[in-house]
């Protein structure tokens, strides 16, 4: 329980939306549907739909920051709509005509809805490995950190950066920000686990997981 100062420190939205057992979930401002699929082989996954009338999705805005994962390769499908993608530096569009996109572990990525489509986008996404163990990119991750977003929004408080931070470093990920892309992965890492531990952990009371607190 953070306490009053740190509050002061670093506004948080006072409620949490308890989305811990929902399987389809809405990102701030409506922009994008996330619907987590479980398969028969144990193997989960996210079918995302950016809707193409939203302005976050017009503006490019809907996907996620450049960041990476370091324990897991991961994997886009394109169902409909145009995917655009910056992988280490280099942008690609795909389209469902386009096959499977692998990210690889370590590399730098983010993703959005390509201006130029016509109709929403909708894709496929799963993470391999993607075992029921610790500190991976899971589904609990995607509901801590759009949960957390929308109920900034719906209360009018400004996202803290270290606590979305900390997500990403209990999901074993890492923002890796554009204007730092001369830094060696290696160095990010350092900076980003004081941040998430020292600072948003130790100094302003964070947790690394809301689900559990719901």
């Amino acid at each position: 329980m953070a306490r009053a100062w740190q509050r002061w420190l670093s506004p948080r939205p006072l409620l949490r939306t308890n989305i811990s057992t929902q399987t389809s979930f809405l990102t701030a401002g409506n922009a994008a549907r996330y619907e987590v699929i479980y398969e028969p082989n144990g193997r989960w996954g996210c079918r995302e739909t950016h809707y193409i009338d939203n302005p976050r999705v017009k503006a490019g805005m809907s996907g996620p920051p450049l960041h990476l994962h370091w324990k897991q390769d991961e994997f886009f499908r394109v169902e409909q709509g145009i995917l655009a993608a910056i992988v280490d530096g280099k942008e690609r569009h795909l389209t469902k005509d386009d096959g499977t996109l692998m990210i690889p572990a370590g590399s730098r990525h983010r993703f959005w809805s390509h201006p130029s489509a016509t109709e929403s986008l909708v894709f496929y996404a799963w993470p391999d490995p993607c075992k029921d163990v610790n500190n991976i990119l899971d589904v609990n991750f995607l509901r801590n950190a759009v949960g957390y977003l929308s109920d900034c929004e719906r209360e009018g408080v400004k996202p803290s950066l270290f606590q979305l931070i900390l997500f990403y470093q209990d999901a074993s990920s890492m923002w890796t920000p554009e204007f730092l892309s001369w830094v060696p992965n290696f160095i990010l890492s350092g900076l980003h686990y004081v941040l998430a531990n020292w600072v948003a952990a130790g100094l302003l009371g964070y947790v690394s997981s809301c689900v559990s607190t719901w």
